[in-house]
C-alpha cells in the first residue's frame, strides 16, 4: 500500500455521506461511478474491454479504524483481517484502491472462503451470494497531504447477517473512464 492510499483511508477529515445527497456536490462524471450500488469489479472490467486484474498490496491481520469499527459496529479492539488492492484497467494502470475489512465473526461458515481470494476480485464472490445484502452506498471527497482530491465511496455487506466493509477510492486515472452502460 503507498502512503498516499494509507493517507486516504486513515485521514480523520472524511466526512461519509449517504450517496447521492445534497450536502456537497459530485461532478457529472463521478456520479455513476459513485452511486451503483452493483459490482464495481463489472463495471470496471467493461469498461476495460475485458483488461482488468487485482494486485493484492496487503492482506493480514489488523485492528480496523475507529471509524470502520464504528460502521461495521465492532469495537475498534477487535482484529479483523483487512485486504486492500488496487483494481486494474487497461496495460494494468490502477484505477481504484479498495480497503476491505472483515471481522474474524464474518469468516465463519461458508464465508471462509473469503480467506483464499487471492487476485480475484472480492466482488466476483460477493455479487454471486445469493444472501448478500448491501447497506446504502456512502460516499467522500479525501485530500492527501499534497492536496489532490479523490472521490470515494464504501458500504457494509452481509453475508448471512455477517458485515464485511468495503472502501473504494477512486484514483486520477479514472478520471478518463467512460461509465460502461
Amino acid at each position: 500500500m503507498s502512503a498516499r492510499e494509507s493517507l486516504l483511508i486513515h485521514s480523520p477529515h472524511r466526512h461519509w455521506l449517504l450517496a447521492g445527497s445534497s450536502s456537497f456536490q459530485v461532478p457529472a462524471h463521478w456520479r455513476p461511478w459513485l452511486y451503483d450500488s452493483g459490482s464495481l469489479s463489472q463495471r470496471l472490467q467493461r469498461a476495460a474491454g475485458g483488461e482488468f486484474s487485482v494486485r493484492v498490496l496487503s492482506e493480514c491481520w489488523q485492528y480496523p479504524s475507529a471509524d470502520e469499527a464504528r460502521a461495521l459496529g465492532i469495537s475498534p479492539r477487535r482484529r479483523a483481517l483487512i485486504r486492500e488492492v488496487e483494481l486494474l484497467g487497461r496495460n494494468a494502470e490502477p484505477w481504484v484502491f479498495a480497503r476491505t475489512v472483515i471481522p474474524a465473526t464474518t469468516l465463519t461458515g461458508v464465508e471462509r472462503r473469503l480467506l483464499r481470494l487471492g487476485s480475484r476480485s472480492l466482488g466476483s464472490y460477493l455479487f454471486r451470494d445469493p444472501s448478500l445484502e448491501r447497506a446504502p452506498l456512502r460516499a467522500c471527497r479525501l485530500q492527501d497531504s499534497g492536496g489532490q482530491h479523490y472521490w470515494a465511496r464504501r458500504s457494509v455487506f452481509r453475508l448471512h447477517h455477517k458485515p464485511l466493509l468495503v472502501c473504494e477510492v477512486f484514483l486520477p486515472a479514472m478520471e478518463h473512464v467512460q461509465y460502461p452502460l
